[in-house]
């Protein structure tokens, strides 16, 4: 049997069915995995968003509509400020060793997300630009829905063990 993403994995359909009749562990175990996917996707995501913000950034310099140097302006551009609101902000641990990006099979965005892309900028012409703001964008939504998909999931999880140990029934198996 050839190997699946792990992503596959949760979003099969049988991975978040008939949670009542799973061991508490297992559910455990997947709910385990359905948040390090959703971390892994979140990580490729913004990832993904910062070549995009770069991108553009990139783009409206040559247009004449930023002055400044991408150098210049990459603490702006790789910021993350706050939306503004009267929430506080969600402190979330990142964990850091995580695989690289997987290979998207287009050209463009495989020069765009290159660890050396900043300085092979002047390479790429306007309508190559256009096309990789296009394809990382794209990409980047693919990310998204799949996150959000995991994410899913993962509540489905999460309420079937709640559920366990709210009727105190944490350790039984199906009915």
């Amino acid at each position: 049997m050839p190997s699946r993403r792990r992503t596959d994995i949760i979003l099969d359909e049988t991975f978040g069915s008939d949670l009542d009749s799973v061991e508490i562990e297992v559910l455990r175990e997947r709910r385990q995995l359905a948040n390090d996917v959703e971390n892994e996707l979140s990580y490729y995501r913004r990832l993904l968003h910062g070549r995009l913000d770069m991108l553009r950034f990139e783009q409206r310099r040559r247009s004449g509509e930023e002055t400044r140097s991408l150098i210049e302006a990459l603490p702006e551009i790789l910021s993350d400020p706050q939306p503004a609101g009267d929430h506080e902000p969600v402190m979330r641990h990142v964990i850091t060793d995580i695989p690289p990006l997987p290979d998207v099979g287009r050209r463009t965005v495989d020069f765009v997300l290159g660890d050396d892309a900043l300085t092979r900028l002047d390479q790429i012409d306007d309508e190559g630009l256009a096309a990789a703001i296009d394809a990382v964008a794209a990409l980047a939504g693919d990310y998204s829905d799949q996150r959000r998909k995991v994410q899913e999931v993962a509540d489905r999880i999460s309420a079937a063990i709640a559920e366990r140990y709210r009727t105190g029934q944490a350790d039984r198996v199906g009915s």
